[in-house]
């Protein structure tokens, strides 16, 4: 395996004991069609929290506060199996309404049991049950 790997955030925006959750489209290279709570990879030069700040922007239009780092994480992307490492953020929404891009073709605020039941990993319902113990989410 190469030395060589994609650093990425993911973030987790909560509003109103709700969270975004967002309906990854069918053309997407990696996880088509899978719920996530939305992610992506730092650009060059990037820091972490620039990273969270411009795909929340690009993903859903919404303006956010960054609560603080939840989660680390590691995983093998697409079908070359790229290796990729990340932090989650938890986020609060700030302003804007949501405008989907082209990345998702389905974006709704969900309770934290509906988030958990549509999310794919363990570890991202440990993330969610983390946020909701914070005692921002009923």
């Amino acid at each position: 395996m190469s030395a060589k790997f994609i650093v990425a955030v993911a973030f987790v925006i909560e509003r109103d004991g709700k969270i975004l959750m967002m309906r990854r489209s069918l053309t997407k290279d990696h996880a088509p069609g899978a719920w996530e709570t939305g992610s992506g990879r730092l650009e060059s030069g990037e820091s972490l929290e620039e990273a969270v700040y411009r795909e929340v922007r690009e993903e859903t239009g919404l303006q956010v506060e960054i609560v603080q780092p939840v989660a680390t994480f590691r995983f093998l992307r697409g079908s070359e199996g790229e290796e990729a490492v990340g932090v989650t953020f938890w986020c609060r929404h700030r302003e804007g309404e949501v405008m989907p891009s082209d990345e998702h073709d389905r974006l709704f605020w969900a309770s934290p049991a509906e988030a958990k039941a549509l999310v794919g990993t363990p570890g991202e319902v440990a993330i969610i049950e983390r946020i909701a113990r914070g005692g921002v989410l009923r």
